[in-house]
């Protein structure tokens, strides 16, 4: 079982969840100072991963056009094209890249350094070790249009172009009516069953202001749990740049000692199964061997000398070296063609003299020895038919074969 702990900051104030993302089980949850947390967590070990949430309000979300595709030009780029909207210095602020949207501009999410620096420090020395770290404000439910999530005495909302903030629900009417028409046309507030009486009369503030076309979901459980479940790795990682998380050597170590068993594996089932291959052919040309030998023995029984079989059965067939290199070779290639067809031999005859071969063959219709002969031809060889008579159920038919060139 894999878990993963979520960690949420708000300042001083921590959010946990440690949950099994495979099963839904959740081991462990709470909310507290950063200190009670910090000395609760020394204590519990898990399989996962650690990933944690700014508070929104710790981090402007915005987008940025920059027509370059070159990261290091984007990298410098960045800063200065969004430069009026930051209230801190240029130099103070951390930039993290997202994905280009539909219009070509690219998400940015900017914090400050000191608070980056700050977080990550609180966190190493409690033990823990980030492996993605985002913007809760980015983790809200989405539909079509603006989405708002209704998180305790906080809001959160987010735009179709992905640019948002978070503020307090008191608030959350006025922001609304300061958006863009277009951003107010379609709007989705999501919220838990239990939010409370502030959070009907907020909407009914947002119902009330002119172009808006509200829609309310009910989240099956609570804002950060929502978060924690339906986390998402697409959102912009703010471990970009000097504060991004390297591989560590034992993971890397452990990677390849894991590719190399597994290649070692693949490597030992390439050789059993070529040596199986082997040991199964050796034994077919074995079978086939005492075969030979068998049926040599049963057509010239009084013959001893079987040492070379190949020359013994030439011998025997073509009494001369000569005649016997043109027989072998026509009845390779005439055996061949018939095996795997329908047809069925019942005799041949090999004359010397004129070195043709007359075979006599039964098929079920005249069109296949008409095939046959075709495929002789197409062969190399020279071939045509002799007689053909007609059966009950079957052809009789005589075919004379040669090698090109043959008299």
């Amino acid at each position: 079982m894999s878990e993963n702990l979520t960690v949420r900051l708000q300042g001083r104030h921590v959010d946990w969840l440690l949950l099994d993302e495979v099963s839904g089980i959740v081991r462990l949850r709470g909310k507290a100072e950063f200190e009670e947390f910090a000395a609760l967590i020394k204590d519990i070990s898990w399989t996962g991963e650690t990933r944690v949430l700014i508070g929104g309000e710790d981090v402007l979300l915005t987008s940025a056009k920059i027509p370059s595709r070159q990261q290091r030009q984007i990298i410098q780029a960045v800063p200065y094209a969004i430069e009026e909207e930051l209230a801190s210095n240029v130099d103070d602020c951390h930039f993290a890249l997202g994905k280009r949207d539909s219009n070509g501009e690219l998400e940015v999410a900017v914090i400050s350094r000191a608070t980056m620096r700050s977080v990550l420090a609180e966190l190493n020395a409690a033990g823990l070790q980030p492996a993605f770290m985002s913007v809760d404000l980015l983790m809200i439910p989405r539909g079509e249009g603006t989405n708002i999530l209704i998180d305790g005495e906080r809001a959160h909302l987010l735009t179709a172009d992905n640019r948002g903030f978070t503020t307090s629900i008191s608030q959350l009417a006025l922001m609304v009516s300061l958006l863009h028409e277009n951003d107010r046309h379609q709007l989705h507030v999501h919220f838990h069953p239990d939010a409370g009486e502030d959070v009907e009369l907020c909407l009914s503030q947002i119902e009330a202001s002119e172009s808006v076309n509200l829609q309310q979901h009910e989240l099956d459980y609570h804002p950060f749990e929502f978060m924690c479940r339906d986390f998402n790795r697409n959102n912009i990682n703010l471990l970009q740049g000097e504060f991004k998380v390297e591989e560590t050597k034992s993971a890397s170590r452990n990677g390849w000692r894991a590719a190399a068993i597994l290649a070692g594996c693949a490597f030992l089932a390439h050789i059993l199964l070529t040596l199986g291959q082997g040991m199964y052919l050796q034994m077919r040309a074995s079978a086939y061997a005492d075969e030979a030998t068998t049926l040599y023995k049963e057509v010239f029984p009084d013959d001893r000398n079987v040492r070379d079989m190949r020359r013994r059965w030439r011998g025997h067939l073509g009494g001369t070296s000569a005649d016997t290199g043109l027989f072998l070779p026509l009845f390779e290639e005439t055996a061949t063609v018939i095996s795997g067809s329908s047809l069925v031999l019942q005799n041949f005859n090999y004359n010397e003299s004129r070195g043709d071969l007359i075979l006599q063959l039964i098929a079920p219709r005249s069109e296949q020895l008409v095939l046959f002969v075709e495929r002789l031809i197409q062969a190399g060889l020279q071939a045509e038919i002799g007689t053909i008579s007609q059966d009950e159920n079957s052809v009789r038919g005589s075919i004379k074969v040669k090698l090109p060139g043959g008299g």
